[in-house]
C-alpha cells in the first residue's frame, strides 16, 4: 500500500510512495507522532536528479528488512530539497558542522523537535571502505537514543545553539561601514582582477575539476568590459558609425595605455580582434582580459561535451577540466543562466563586429538553448525543474548518461564529415559509450585565414553537421529517456522566463524586418544562427512562450493568495485592491507545494515580470502596479534595518517548525536572495514607479497600486535606489576576497553604476536598443513627469535615452540612437 508520499506535490517524493518504508512528509503532525512514540526522526533529503539518491533508494529503501528497521525505530521523513530549500539549508549546516562535508542524499537523525544529533550522506547496504552499512548506522543511532539520552540532549542543545549562531553568522559579519553605497568602479576593477586570478587559460572557466558553468561571473566580466569602454572603442569597425567612448570611471591603467590609446583600439589596429581569446591567454590589461576570459570560457563550454551538441542545453557540471565529460543531469537554472549569459555575450560581440565568428557562435548558443528550454524543459504552463542524469540502458539497468553517449559503431551511422565527434577522455571511463563534442569550433575561431561569409558558413551550419545531429537525435529518440521532474519552482521558472524574454528581445521578436530606423534591423546580421529575420518562427515562439508562462505564473500566485490548492496555505500577502498575492516556492500540476516562497522566489518573479513587460506582447499583460506591490511586500517581509545601519535580508520566512532563517548573500548555483532582490529593485527603479503608480495612461499600471496607501505607495524611485545600493554595499567584503561567490551581485553593481533606459514605441529602434550592451531597460514610456504631472510622451518614430534623471532629446535614426548609447 502506498505511503503518505503518494499525495505529495514532489515527483521525487512520489517516486518513494511504494517503498516499504513508511515515509512521512515534513509536517507538525509528523513531529508530533515522533514525540508520541518517543523515537527519533530519520530525515532523508534529496532531489529527483540526484544520482546517489537513486542508488541509496534502490539499495536500502526498497529493501523490506531495512524498511522494517526504519519503521520500528524511527519516524522516517522524506524531503525534496527543491521544495523546502530552507529546511535543506538548515540540515546541511548541521551535516557540515558534524562531518566537515556535505552532499545528497542527506541523512539526518533528529529529536522529535527536529534538533539534529547525527548526520551523514549516502550509506551503503554493506560496509564499504570507511563507510558503515546503513543498517549498522540505524542500530547504533537507535541504541544511542535509548541508552544515552542525556548525551543526545546535550549534543542537540549545543547543536541548536550552534545552528542558530551559524544562521546569523553571515549577516552579523556584514560590515557596517560603507554599506549604504554600492561598489565603486575601482572596487569592481579589483573584483574582476581577483576573479581573473583563478581563470584557467588553457580551458576557460575558473579553478580546476570538477567545473561548474560560471555564468554569473561571465555576466560580471561582460559588464565590466562594457564599462571599461570595450565596445564603444569599436569606432569605424562597428558598422554603425559610432566613435564615442563612455566615461569609464575606472582606473586609467585598466583601460588605456600610457599614450592614452584604448587597448581595444590597438587590438583593432593590429588586426587581432577576430582571434583575441582563441588561445585563452590573458594579456595583463583588464579590459582585454575580461573579453578573453568570456570568449574562451563560453567557446570551450559551447564546443565541449557538457553542452548537448544534439539537442542543445548544458548539463549540471563537467567532471573534467576540459568541459568534455558531464554529470548528465540538466537543471533549469543552469540553462536559464547560460541563456542570459550568451545573450549578453552576443550583444557585446555584435557591438564589436556584427559579422564575426564569435557572434555567430553566441547566436547559435542563444537559439539552441532557447529552443531546448521549450522542447525539453517545459510543460503547458511553465518550465520544469530538471532532467535526470540516469536512464535505462539496453539491458534495462539504470545508468548515468545512457541516453546521451554513443559507441564508435553507433556514431559511425552519423558520419565523420561534420563538426561533431566523440571525446575520448579518462573522465568518461565508466560510461557505456563516449560523449559527443564539437571541439573543432575552437580551431575554427582561431583561424583568421578561414573565411566566414554566406559562401563559407559556420561548421555547425554545413549539411554534414546537420545530418549528424539528425541521425544522432533519431538514435537517442529510440532509447529510454531520462525522467523529468515536473515541479515548477517559482524561482527557477522565473529565471528561465527572464532568459527567454531576453533572447526574444535580442532576436527582434515583434519588430519589423523590412524597414524603419534606416532599415537597420537585420542589416548587420548576414551570418550567424539568428539571421536578423525579426519575424522568425523561433524568436516569435520565444516571446510567446515567455508571455504565456509569465501569465500562468502570475495566475498561480494570485490563486495561492486566495489559498487555493494548498493543504497548509501560507499566510497570504495583504489585500491590495482587487488582487491578493502569495508567492509559493513550487507548484505541481497547478497545486502549490508545501513551501512558502523565499526572497529569491519573490525577487525573480518581479524581474521576470519586468523583462516580459518589455516584449511587444507582454506590455499589456504585465501590471506594473502589481510588481510594485510585490516589491513593497517583499522588502517588508524579508528585509530589516540593523542597528548599525546594515540592511539585513533573510532568505526565507520559516515554516513554523524550525524557525531559523538563513541570510546567506553568496551566489552559488543560483543568485542569492539578496543579489536577486538587488536586480529586481534596480529594474523597478528604472521603470519609474513614481509615474507607474500615478495612474498615467501610458504607465502600464493597471492594478490598484495607485489606490494603495501602505508600503507600495511609499516605494518610490528614490527608495528603490537606496535599497538597491544598500543590498549591494555589503558585497564590499566579498568582492575582492571571493569574487567567484558573488558574480550576480557584482553584475548588478556594474549595472547600478550607469543604468541606461531607452523609451520608444518604434519596433526597429527597440530592436537596436535591445541588442546594445549598455541598455538596462526598454520601455514604451519615459517615466518622467511633465509640468502637468503626467508622463512626458515619446514622439512616434523616435527614441529617448535616459541615464538616471537625465534624458536625451528624441532621436529618430539608428545612427543617432547608437551614438547616444555609446556615450
Amino acid at each position: 500500500m502506498p505511503n503518505e508520499l503518494a499525495d505529495s506535490t514532489s515527483p521525487y517524493l512520489r517516486a518513494h510512495a511504494d517503498n516499504p518504508v513508511d515515509w512521512r512528509m515534513w509536517t507538525k503532525d509528523t513531529l508530533a507522532e515522533a514525540a508520541r512514540r518517543d523515537v527519533p526522526l530519520l530525515i532523508s533529503i534529496g532531489y529527483s536528479t540526484c544520482h546517489w539518491c537513486h542508488v541509496m533508494a534502490h539499495e536500502s529503501f526498497e529493501d523490506e528488512a531495512v524498511a522494517t528497521l526504519m519503521n520500528d525505530r524511527f519516524v522516517p521523513v522524506k524531503i525534496d530539497r527543491e521544495e523546502l530549500p530552507d529546511i535543506d539549508a538548515y540540515y546541511m549546516n548541521a551535516l557540515q558542522a558534524m562531518t566537515g562535508q556535505g552532499g545528497w542524499p542527506m541523512t539526518i537523525f533528529a529529536t522529535p523537535a527536529g534538533s539534529p544529533f547525527y548526520a551523514g550522506t549516502y550509506f551503503p547496504p554493506a560496509p564499504r571502505g570507511n563507510l558503515p552499512a546503513f543498517t549498522q548506522v540505524l542500530s547504533a543511532v537507535s541504541a544511542t537514543w535509548t541508552d544515552r539520552r542525556d548525551e543526545v540532549n546535550q549534543m542537540t542543545s549545543r547543536m541548536d545553539r550552534g545552528l542558530a549562531e551559524m544562521a546569523d553568522a553571515v549577516t552579523s559579519a556584514l560590515p557596517a561601514e560603507a554599506t549604504a553605497e554600492s561598489l565603486t568602479p575601482d572596487e569592481l576593477d579589483s573584483a574582476a582582477a581577483a576573479l581573473l586570478d583563478s581563470y584557467d587559460p588553457a580551458w576557460g572557466g575558473f579553478g580546476g575539476a570538477p567545473k561548474f558553468p560560471p555564468m554569473m561571473n561571465v555576466l560580471q566580466l561582460l559588464a565590466a568590459f562594457v564599462r571599461l569602454g570595450g565596445t564603444a572603442s569599436a569606432g569605424e569597425g562597428s558598422g554603425d558609425g559610432a566613435s564615442g567612448r563612455p566615461g569609464t570611471g575606472g582606473t586609467a591603467s585598466a583601460n588605456e595605455g600610457g599614450d592614452g590609446e584604448h587597448p581595444m583600439d590597438r587590438v583593432r589596429a593590429e588586426g587581432r580582434l577576430g582571434w583575441l581569446g582563441a588561445d585563452g591567454h590573458l594579456t595583463g590589461e583588464l579590459v582585454l582580459d575580461c573579453l578573453i576570459a568570456v570568449r574562451s570560457t563560453l567557446a570551450r563550454i559551447a564546443s565541449g561535451g557538457m553542452r548537448d551538441q544534439v539537442r542543445g542545453g548544458i548539463a549540471r557540471y563537467s567532471v573534467d577540466r576540459q568541459w568534455f565529460v558531464p554529470h548528465f543531469e540538466k537543471m533549469l537554472y543552469d540553462n536559464a543562466l547560460y541563456l542570459r549569459a550568451v545573450v549578453a555575450w552576443a550583444k557585446v560581440e555584435r557591438a564589436l563586429d556584427p559579422r564575426s565568428k564569435w557572434l555567430a557562435l553566441a547566436e547559435r548558443e542563444i537559439a539552441d538553448t532557447a529552443n531546448f528550454l521549450i522542447s525539453d524543459l517545459s510543460t503547458d504552463d511553465g518550465f520544469i525543474a530538471a532532467l535526470d542524469a540516469d536512464s535505462l540502458n539496453p539491458a534495462g539497468v539504470s545508468e548515468e548518461g545512457a541516453a546521451y553517449v554513443f559507441t564508435p559503431e553507433e556514431f559511425a551511422e552519423a558520419g565523420q564529415a561534420g563538426l561533431l565527434g566523440l571525446v575520448d577522455s579518462p573522465a568518461g571511463g565508466e560510461l557505456s559509450g563516449q560523449v559527443v563534442a564539437a571541439v573543432r569550433i575552437i580551431d575554427w575561431l582561431g583561424m583568421e585565414d578561414v573565411p566566414f561569409d554566406a559562401e563559407h558558413p559556420a561548421p555547425w551550419d554545413i549539411e554534414a553537421t546537420r545530418r549528424q545531429r539528425e541521425v544522432l537525435e533519431q538514435l537517442r529518440a529510440r532509447r529510454s529517456q531520462p525522467a523529468r521532474d515536473e515541479k515548477i519552482i517559482t524561482e527557477w521558472n522565473s529565471l528561465a522566463v527572464t532568459a527567454l524574454a531576453e533572447a526574444a528581445l535580442y532576436s527582434g521578436a515583434g519588430a519589423e524586418s523590412d524597414g524603419g530606423a534606416d532599415s537597420a534591423v537585420g542589416a548587420d546580421s548576414a551570418v550567424g544562427a539568428i539571421t536578423g529575420n525579426a519575424g522568425s518562427a523561433d524568436s516569435a515562439r520565444w516571446a510567446e512562450t515567455a508571455v504565456r508562462f509569465w501569465t500562468a505564473m502570475d495566475e498561480r500566485i494570485k490563486r495561492a493568495g486566495a489559498s487555493a490548492g494548498s493543504a497548509e496555505p501560507a499566510e497570504p500577502m495583504e489585500q491590495t485592491g482587487s488582487a491578493s498575492f502569495d508567492v509559493r516556492r513550487s507548484f505541481t500540476g497547478g497545486v502549490a507545494g508545501p513551501g512558502r516562497g523565499g526572497l529569491a522566489d519573490w525577487a525573480q518573479t518581479i524581474t521576470a515580470g519586468i523583462t516580459v513587460g518589455q516584449l511587444s506582447g507582454g506590455a499589456a499583460l504585465v501590471k506594473v502596479g502589481d510588481l510594485v506591490d510585490l516589491a513593497a511586500t517583499m522588502l517588508d517581509l524579508f528585509t530589516a534595518e540593523r542597528g548599525d545601519g546594515v540592511l539585513e535580508a533573510v532568505d526565507s520566512l520559516g515554516d513554523g517548525i524550525i524557525d531559523v532563517k538563513s541570510a546567506d548573500p553568496v551566489d552559488n548555483t543560483v543568485p542569492s536572495g539578496r543579489s536577486a532582490a538587488a536586480e529586481a529593485v534596480l529594474l523597478l527603479a528604472e521603470l519609474g514607479v513614481d509615474a507607474a503608480t500615478s495612474g498615467g495612461p501610458e504607465s502600464g499600471a493597471t492594478s490598484s497600486a495607485a489606490e494603495s496607501s501602505g508600503e507600495a505607495a511609499a516605494l518610490d524611485t528614490g527608495r528603490l535606489l537606496e535599497v538597491r545600493d544598500r543590498l549591494l554595499g555589503v558585497y564590499r567584503a566579498l568582492a575582492g576576497q571571493a569574487p567567484r561567490g558573488c558574480g550576480h551581485a557584482l553584475w548588478q553593481a556594474e549595472r547600478a553604476l550607469s543604468p541606461v533606459r531607452v523609451a520608444t514605441g518604434d519596433e526597429a529602434l527597440r530592436t537596436i536598443a535591445a541588442r546594445h550592451p549598455a541598455v538596462t531597460l526598454l520601455t514604451a514610456s519615459t517615466g518622467v513627469p511633465g509640468p502637468d504631472g503626467r508622463e512626458v510622451d515619446v514622439p512616434a518614430g523616435t527614441a529617448i535615452v535616459c541615464r538616471g534623471t537625465s534624458c536625451s532629446l528624441p532621436v529618430g535614426t539608428s545612427a543617432e540612437l547608437v551614438r547616444l548609447l555609446d556615450r
